[in-house]
């Protein structure tokens, strides 16, 4: 099964990027900049998969698997429709 994430590298991504981190064990959700992530030597070619299967949770004693998603700068609304 293929993901988005497999053809994005994490060089592409503006080091400004803020990456969602979450744990699939216990929910402790935590954000990154992509620029932080480039820092460490074994991220420089490496797709988000990749970091995606090395990180684990940084929650006291946890240590799960995380996922990792891209956050959006844009704004969101509440709904404003109703019934008439």
């Amino acid at each position: 099964m293929s993901s988005w994430k497999e053809n994005i590298q994490l060089s592409d991504l503006d080091p400004d990027t803020r990456l969602e981190l979450t744990c699939k064990t216990c929910g402790y959700s935590w954000y990154e900049q992509a620029g932080a992530l480039l820092a460490d030597r074994h991220n420089k070619f490496a797709f988000l998969d990749e970091i995606e299967n090395r990180q684990c949770c940084k929650a006291r004693g946890c240590h799960g698997h995380i996922r990792i998603a891209l956050t959006s700068g844009s704004e969101t609304e509440g709904f404003q429709g109703g019934l008439t």
